[in-house]
């Protein structure tokens, strides 16, 4: 029973995590009846990021639903009152997941404008630029001490971004289209990963040893997210642009939401889709390998670009992506680009690079770093009943705390969580 259940959450996780990418690109090559008359595609990634932490948010109903269970079903007095004694509980304020919501703000907003310009498959593989920033963000903020061999991890990795970049401006221009939109795609999804990368690292620093679940995080975060949304697409409404004269229409937004069956089948299914695939990455994170969680990541890019290929082939021209002259660069680039994942986490041993496990490290089942924010999430904060990994209430937490003013010597910190809306 252990492995099917094991098996499902891996195919849950496949068939969300691509489906969430795929139906996002969907929705911007989709046309609607626009105002006052007429038809054109749906360009509004702003909005779009508002529905987004709108299914972000449905994830507090499991968390009310689990603290109604708890305060009906208490534990006895003698044990609650001796959890306390050992570490009582830090309460987390409302307005700390404010924070890494503005920078869930910017990360999905600026990520959803790059969707719009290059291909879903270079926008998945580019978002591997997420390791490269939350290694040297955990040496800046995090105070950690990296080995040879996660440099030698984010050095390929960068190698792997470059030659997916460059043949995605190439193809911009054998396919004469703007090659500016590619360069433009292209730098907009790598600014993105910067606001991820600092998302995730507020959210360690500032949560660490708090009593907040994954699922809390995220549910909160998409609350906060829905609340700054409403005034920031208010104010989007106002700037001088191309949508109507405005930077991003909301209410042409609202009137081809409604007048387009097809936009609201794909919106309404990626809001689920969102929310059923961060509960089940916290649920595969629990149970499956930091390898498993890796080969699924790096399936889930190939399950998008073969998507994108059969739309182009064996649909319609006007969807997907086609096989170029580039597109065996693309393929070498996605190579390094598992390669860097894997070397960062210790997956591909290299002893040259002094790659060695200390006594007091995390976890092996906690994951190191893959593309998907949800994953690097949920391995951080979605690891047992109530607390993550790095709360000092969880049986798995370490001796430490990254946030801890005391130094530590290089011995005590070897394997580094790295994060990364999805969305």
């Amino acid at each position: 029973m252990a492995l099917i259940g094991n098996a499902l959450l891996v195919l849950g996780m496949l068939t969300l995590g691509s489906y969430n990418t795929i139906s996002s690109k969907l929705r911007y090559q989709t046309d609607c009846p626009a105002l006052p008359t007429g038809w054109h595609t749906f360009n509004k990634p702003w909005f779009t990021n508002l529905m987004m932490f709108g299914g972000e948010a449905a994830l507090l109903i499991p968390v009310l639903y689990r603290n109604m269970l708890k305060r009906s079903h208490r534990r006895l007095r003698s044990a609650k009152l001796k959890e306390e004694l050992l570490m009582p509980p830090r309460t987390v304020p409302s307005y700390i997941f404010a924070v890494p919501a503005c920078c869930d703000i910017l990360g999905s907003g600026i990520a959803a404008v790059a969707m719009m310009l290059i291909d879903a498959a270079v926008w998945q593989m580019m978002r591997g630029a997420i390791i490269v920033f939350t290694a040297v963000f955990s040496v800046l903020f995090l105070r950690r001490s990296l080995h040879a061999y996660h440099w030698l991890g984010v050095a390929v990795t960068v190698a792997g971004l470059l030659l997916v970049g460059f043949a995605a401006v190439r193809d911009g221009h054998a396919q004469d289209q703007n090659s500016n939109d590619a360069r433009l795609g292209v730098a907009l999804v790598i600014l993105a990963q910067v606001f991820s990368a600092l998302q995730f690292t507020f959210e360690e620093h500032l949560l660490t040893g708090c009593a907040a679940s994954s699922l809390e995080t995220v549910g909160m975060e998409g609350v906060w997210g829905c609340l700054f949304m409403v005034p920031i697409l208010l104010v989007l409404n106002t700037i001088q642009g191309h949508d109507h004269d405005v930077y991003e229409s909301l209410p042409d937004g609202l009137h081809m939401l409604q007048g387009c069956s097809q936009l609201q089948v794909l919106v309404g299914t990626w809001m689920m889709s969102i929310a059923l695939y961060n509960f089940v990455g916290m649920q595969l994170c629990r149970n499956l390998s930091a390898v498993t969680r890796c080969l699924v990541d790096c399936m889930r890019t190939g399950v998008i670009w073969a998507f994108q290929l059969g739309l182009h082939y064996f649909v319609s021209a006007k969807y997907g992506h086609p096989w170029t002259a580039n597109s065996k660069l693309q393929l070498m680039g996605f190579v390094l680009l598992m390669l860097g994942t894997f070397v960062y986490n210790g997956i591909i041993k290299v002893p040259v690079f002094g790659l060695r496990r200390a006594q007091t490290q995390l976890p092996a089942h906690v994951l190191q770093a893959t593309w998907s924010p949800t994953v690097n999430r949920a391995a951080v904060w979605g690891h047992g009943p109530q607390y993550g990994p790095e709360s000092p209430h969880s049986e798995a937490s370490p001796p430490w705390s990254p946030a801890s003013p005391v130094g530590l010597p290089d011995e005590a910190v070897d394997f580094v969580i790295v994060e990364g809306d999805e969305k």
